[in-house]
């Protein structure tokens, strides 16, 4: 049986107190994370998030009293991981949709190049809709994390167009619509199990998706 150590450090000054308690949550976000892409939100227990994290049901419950606040903080805990990098890439001064001609490998990569493989990772989506229906703390943040991944895109593609390298015909939000829809759909296709006959090979998405791109950034080269 675990000791009541184990469900909260207290040893060291405060500092070192808040370090361990800080990677015990740590522990405990990535366990329930685990559990919640294993068994859903219906599916999982508390008692097996401690188990995983080596720690007390105590401790889970310390840091969050019920069962729908630990699982909405590990989902998202998951989506923070999901946000590309260039997604940020405002903060820098970066953006794929502004240069000369636009750099079609940063792109494909914001766009979702990469996304038909079923990792861990995308299959979480999977899970977070299917218990978005019933449980509105999970609903809340996956609509959170939803929205984010909009702004953070669709801010991307306007500075694109005041630009003059996205096509100004179409509106941010129709653009951001149809990446999103892309990004998306093809993530939720893959994770819920779409049979590999229908599934393209990463050069075949690839070369459809900047075909798409062209059309819709001037000046972009195709890929060689």
């Amino acid at each position: 049986m675990l000791s009541d150590k184990d469900t909260e450090p207290l040893v060291g000054d405060g500092s070192d107190r808040r370090s361990k308690s800080d990677q015990t949550t740590q522990r405990l976000l990535d366990a329930a994370a685990e559990e919640f892409m294993e068994h859903g939100y219906e599916g999982s227990r508390i008692s097996r998030i401690a188990r995983r994290a080596g720690l007390t049901s105590g401790a889970v419950y310390a840091r969050w009293p019920h069962k729908p606040d630990v699982l909405a903080a590990a989902l998202d805990h998951i989506l923070r991981q999901e946000l590309p990098e260039e997604f940020g890439a405002e903060r820098f001064g970066l953006n794929p949709f502004v240069s000369d001609p636009p750099d079609p490998v940063a792109i494909m990569r914001l766009l979702g190049a990469g996304r038909l493989d079923r990792g861990e990772h995308r299959d979480v989506m999977v899970q977070a809709f299917g218990s978005a229906r019933n449980n509105e703390a999970i609903r809340d943040c996956l609509v959170g994390f939803l929205n984010e991944e909009a702004r953070r895109l669709c801010g991307l593609i306007e500075v694109g167009q005041e630009h003059g390298y996205c096509a100004e015909e179409f509106s941010a939000a129709a653009l951001t619509l149809l990446w999103h829809s892309i990004i998306l759909g093809s993530q939720l296709l893959v994770s819920a199990g779409l049979d590999e006959r229908y599934v393209p090979d990463d050069d075949d998405w690839t070369a459809l998706l900047w075909t798409v791109v062209c059309a819709v950034c001037p000046g972009a080269q195709p890929i060689e």
